[in-house]
């Protein structure tokens, strides 16, 4: 992994880990919207999680971009999503929930589009919890992956992808830039 600079940060520029390909985070404008509490975004009403989501203090994510996959540290959300009982599912409905709420806490999206199994097979051994609950099927499906940058380094990723049974999504938030005096 090699370091970006998080140009904007309060207590002057900071090194950011980051593999290869990397987002610059100086080029994000700074979200100072309050967000509830990790994982931050709930699903839409009328949908439901799979099974357990998993919840990680610590792990570690792929995240597309443009450029390739990137990985990224901090504490992980992962689920499958599908519709409550009852409810017809919509992918669409899902996806503009999730898109409403992330750009109204100041998100922008910054992938869209599906992974070639050239780039996976690139981190096929480094992505280990592919197959896990809220594991998302990047050669099949469209992934929108989103970034939310914040004042304190406590940056925050959502990725989501899904089709006309259920949809994943995966969100991983950096740790707060302990900001010494």
């Amino acid at each position: 992994m090699i370091p970006i600079t998080d140009n904007q940060s309060p207590a002057g520029p900071r090194v950011v880990p980051m593999a290869v390909d990397t987002i610059d985070l100086s080029k994000f404008p700074i979200s100072e919207k309050p967000l509830a509490a990790f994982p931050i975004f709930a699903p839409p009403a009328g949908v439901t999680t799979l099974n357990k989501p998993i919840t990680r203090e610590f792990d570690r994510l792929f995240f597309p971009t443009k450029e390739g996959m990137i990985l990224l540290e901090g504490t992980v959300y992962k689920t499958f999503l599908i519709s409550e009982t009852g409810k017809e599912w919509s992918l669409a409905y899902v996806e503009k929930n999730y898109r409403d709420l992330i750009t109204a806490a100041g998100g922008l999206l910054i992938f869209q589009g599906k992974v070639s199994p050239r780039e996976l097979d690139k981190i096929k051994d480094e992505a280990t919890y592919f197959g896990e609950e809220g594991s998302i099927d990047y050669p099949n499906n469209p992934v929108k992956v989103y970034a939310i940058r914040r004042k304190d380094g406590d940056h925050v990723f959502v990725q989501l992808s899904g089709n006309s049974a259920g949809a994943a999504v995966q969100i991983l938030q950096f740790p707060k830039v302990e900001v010494k005096h």
